[in-house]
């Protein structure tokens, strides 16, 4: 990568400045955003809490310490006042004087001083701005008068400035400015480096119209670029999902896929450009290419503590694995209890992992189990999920990343002589918990050496270390059998060995195939309290929520809450397509209706959640384009709003649409629960070694359903018992969006079945699913393997 010192100070700078824009921007506090954290991509069943910073430029952090306004503090206030605001003057001044340098220096003093300011935010969006520029009016005098030489430092500059002023209208929902920033960051970079690689081959042609995808920087002596190239094409990919701006999806999707295909790194693995959780979601890259995407991230996290065994960890093998069964009714009774650590980072009332697990610890089997838990969370979190998560375990720990080591945050566990640490979080977060993880094997190394020397069993040097687990928080292989023995899992997500479609040679970990769905949810226990007001008690009731929303009392409902950047071009065509018909089988029986507007007339609608303003331009667009404005007005988006509200208002829809590229997890939990049968799409004929998503390249290509990710609302469906729901191909999914519209008795049977499945359903039985889960604990610990490769995978059966 190419490093520039200053410019790194910009970037580290601009994630910051950029969270504290959204904050006061946005009622959702940059700490529930989605997925990758420090991302801006919105999830709608977090508890969405606003947190606001205060409005006052001169506002401290300091202002509320010490009680109600001590005024001991009132003097260093006053004095931190006013330097802050001569510093902001000074900045002001420098930047109407175009000295970029100079304003930085100073907005960089006053950031120390009050952090949380949105005027010094705005201020260094308008300073960096500048310096963009200041460096375009270099580059582009270069270009066109060939004047003098632009050099690669001052290159450098200008890419990562545009990057970093991407990231700062990311964070602020302007995506159309971040794909312009980014784009320019990509094209001026690639002139920049054809001129220049034509000029070190004596050419005499000047032309440049090379684009990024053809440009190859491989054994040249601007081969560091690639990886920064890579890089903005990832992030253009993701801005531009994130908004629903398809114009170049597929173009430049395959662009990505093939760049980190071809762009393999010294040791052979693929460089972590990518972030693996975008890997699962993105459709342009198929399973093998995010397998190996997590193997590079599952290196990087050994080479954080130094170990030599680095090349072994990046290169690791499929090996086919034997099986075991296991029946949970059937369980020894343990000599012991079998003590379990669950740690992550989101042991939080505003995550899902909250919401969903807050009731699984009360059903482990006290009597068999003594249950750990450890939040890496960064505050004290009072609330009603994490409370019930305290209550229902043996202990509750708070580990401080920012204060110790990942090795001793591991050896903090160990101390508490676990026999399995389930991992939580895997790569949804940040390096933390990979490191945590990977301390195993740097401590087994050093207890084989004391062993050697002659070390005290009894004092625990050489105890034998804990069997680690991957669950719930990174839905795909975690790439790595030497951090993580287990995942679990089932077997529609993961077919067996013996599968057709080749999908289980890309987890290298051994697997638990868990009977029913893997995927655990607290629903039963949390849902339809009497007061709640959740579930609506009635159709008044519902009328009244539809007349909030501009919902048409007797409309049907399409509904799909996911995330934007979970839909997929053709996807969305589709559902357009399956509206039309509906629509059109509506006005035929009811033409007096045909030219009321939507919220007048009782035809079908598809509701989807809004994520800025340019999301929904785009998506009316294309409708307008593509099929008409009449069309347009069968749209209507919902605004992101907090767990409650989000799960009441899903009683207002009749049918959820699953995304196939990344189906709902929590949302296909909260949408079953509630009664409201979901469409879900599992491919029958997709083998995931032909790496069929690289060849995508148009608007009519097909979306790939042999990423994990992609399998789990099939999952979800025949845990909950209406399988029916799951279709082969999106024909059929397109053919039962128009039946459930059209054919009302044959839909409404399909409701009923789903409303009496929920209460008795595997699905929605936590005590049922954590019993099977001791069963793969019980199987486990028998075992002592200390080697990796001679775990089998676990089959557990529940008769």
């Amino acid at each position: 990568m190419i490093v520039v010192q200053t410019t790194m100070i910009w970037l580290a700078l601009f994630r910051c400045v950029g969270a504290f824009i959204t904050a006061a921007n946005n009622p959702v506090d940059a700490s529930i955003l989605c997925h990758c954290r420090g991302s801006s991509f919105l999830h709608p069943s977090r508890n969405h809490h606003a947190s606001r910073p205060s409005s006052s430029l001169f506002a401290t952090a300091t202002t509320t310490r010490g009680g109600g306004g001590d005024d001991n503090n009132a003097p260093a206030e006053t004095s931190n006042n006013q330097k802050l605001e001569s510093l902001v003057d000074k900045a002001q001044h420098h930047l109407r004087e175009k000295d970029a340098d100079q304003a930085f220096a100073t907005l960089a003093q006053a950031y120390g001083i009050d952090p949380t300011s949105t005027t010094i935010a705005a201020l260094f969006e308008s300073c960096l701005g500048l310096k963009v520029e200041l460096a375009e009016e270099l580059f582009y005098k270069w270009k066109n008068t060939a004047g003098n030489a632009l050099s690669e430092a001052e290159l450098t500059n200008l890419f990562q400035d545009r990057i970093g002023l991407s990231s700062l209208f990311i964070d602020k929902e302007e995506y159309d400015e971040a794909g312009i920033q980014l784009r320019k960051a990509i094209e001026e970079a690639n002139y920049w480096l054809s001129y220049s690689l034509q000029l070190s081959d004596n050419t005499s042609s000047t032309s440049t119209t090379t684009t990024p995808a053809q440009l190859d920087l491989t054994n040249t002596q601007f081969a560091h670029w690639q990886p920064s190239i890579n890089r903005a094409q990832y992030l253009l990919y993701r801005t531009n999902a994130a908004c629903c701006q398809w114009d170049t999806y597929f173009k430049d999707g395959h662009q990505l896929s093939q760049s980190l295909s071809h762009n393999l790194s010294p040791s052979g693995h693929v460089q972590r450009i990518l972030h693996p959780f975008d890997a699962l979601k993105f459709p342009c890259i198929s399973l093998e290419l995010a397998s190996k995407i997590a193997q590079s991230y599952a290196a990087r996290a050994m080479e954080s503590h130094g170990l030599v065994d680095v090349e072994a960890a990046k290169n690791e093998q499929y090996q086919r694995r034997p099986t075991v069964t296991v029946n949970r009714k059937e369980l020894p009774k343990q000599e012991q209890k079998i003590r379990i650590g669950y740690i992550s980072p989101d042991f939080t009332s505003r995550h899902p992992l909250a919401f969903l697990m807050q009731h699984v610890f009360q059903y482990h089997d006290k009597s068999q189990f003594s249950v750990h838990i450890y939040s890496l969370s960064s505050k004290v979190d009072d609330g009603p999920e994490v409370q019930a998560i305290q209550e229902s375990c043996d202990q509750f720990t708070y580990l401080s990343p920012s204060a110790m080591s990942p090795m001793e945050l591991y050896q903090q566990m160990v101390q508490d002589e676990l026999d399995i640490i389930v991992d939580l979080c895997g790569y949804a977060g940040t390096s933390i918990m990979a490191e945590i993880m990977a301390s195993r094997y740097l401590l087994q190394q050093m207890n084989d050496k004391n062993s050697s020397a002659g070390g005290n069993e009894a004092d625990g040097s050489t105890r034998l270390l804990p069997i680690h687990v991957s669950y719930m928080g990174f839905p795909g292989s975690v790439g790595s059998s030497r951090i993580w023995d287990y995942s679990i899992f089932d077997q529609v997500v993961i077919p067996p060995n013996n599968d057709e479609y080749g999908i289980r040679e890309h987890y290298n970990e051994a697997l638990v195939y868990m009977p029913h769905c893997y995927f655990v949810n607290s629903h039963k226990t949390v849902l339809g309290k009497e007061g709640d007001g959740i579930i609506l008690a009635n159709e008044e009731e519902r009328i009244q929520l539809r007349s909030k929303y501009g919902i048409h009392p007797t409309a049907f409902v399409y509904c799909c809450h996911s995330r934007p950047d979970k839909i997929d071009p053709s996807t969305f065509r589709t559902w357009i397509r399956a509206l039309s018909t509906a629509r059109s089988e509506y006005f035929a029986r009811h033409s007096d209706e045909r030219d009321l507007a939507s919220s007048g007339s009782g035809a079908p609608i598809l509701w989807l959640l809004r994520s800025g303003k340019e999301m929904e331009q785009n998506l009316r667009q294309l409708v307008r384009k593509e099929f008409g404005e009449r069309m347009e007005d069968a749209l209507l988006f919902a605004d992101v709003s907090e767990r409650n509200e989000h799960l009441r208002r899903l009683g207002c829809a009749d049918v959820f649409l699953d995304t196939p590229a990344y189906n709902a997890h929590t949302l296909g939990c909260d949408a079953l629960y509630l009664g409201l049968p979901m469409i879900s799409l599992l491919r029958s004929s997709t083998r995931a070694s032909e790496n069929q998503a690289n060849s995508i390249c148009d608007d009519q290509s097909t979306i790939a359903t042999d990423k994990l990710a992609s399998r789990v609302g099939a999952s979800l469906l025949r845990a909950a018992e209406v399988d029916d729901l799951v279709y082969p191909n999106m024909s059929d999914y397109e053919d039962a969006m128009v039946k459930c519209a059209i054919n009302t008795k044959w839909f409404e049977s399909i409701r009923k079945r789903l409303r009496l499945s929920v209460p008795v359903s595997p699905l929605f039985d936590t005590e049922r699913w954590v019993r099977n889960l001791e069963a793969s604990f019980v199987q486990m610990k028998s075992m002592n393997c200390d080697q990796t490769n001679a775990f089998p995978d676990i089959i557990v059966t529940d008769p």
